[in-house]
């Protein structure tokens, strides 16, 4: 187990509470979808992230759904779960 300072725990929270608030924002612009489903490169262009981050957030829950077939490699997020992983619901953060 490792300890942050405090300097970098605040930088932490602030960096955590920028990417929420970028999500937010993409949200409310995000046109609606009849699938609810949403690209992974969509999402990473509306939240200002990286495949990598996708990809621990996979690992810490986040589930992708993507076509059964194997020249397909797209990848796709139902939107519900990306809020519900962030912690947002009904257009507010969980407390």
């Amino acid at each position: 187990m490792f300890s942050l300072s405090r300097e970098s725990e605040q930088d932490l929270a602030h960096d955590i509470l920028e990417v929420v608030e970028r999500y937010l924002e993409a949200r409310d612009t995000v046109k609606p979808r009849l699938t609810g489903l949403i690209s992974a490169q969509e999402v990473m262009d509306e939240l200002d992230i990286k495949y990598m981050t996708l990809q621990k957030w996979e690992k810490a829950g986040l589930k992708r759904y993507q076509p059964p077939l194997e020249d397909t490699r797209k990848i796709y997020y139902r939107i519900s779960d990306l809020m519900k992983f962030l912690g947002v619901e009904h257009g507010n953060l969980r407390g």
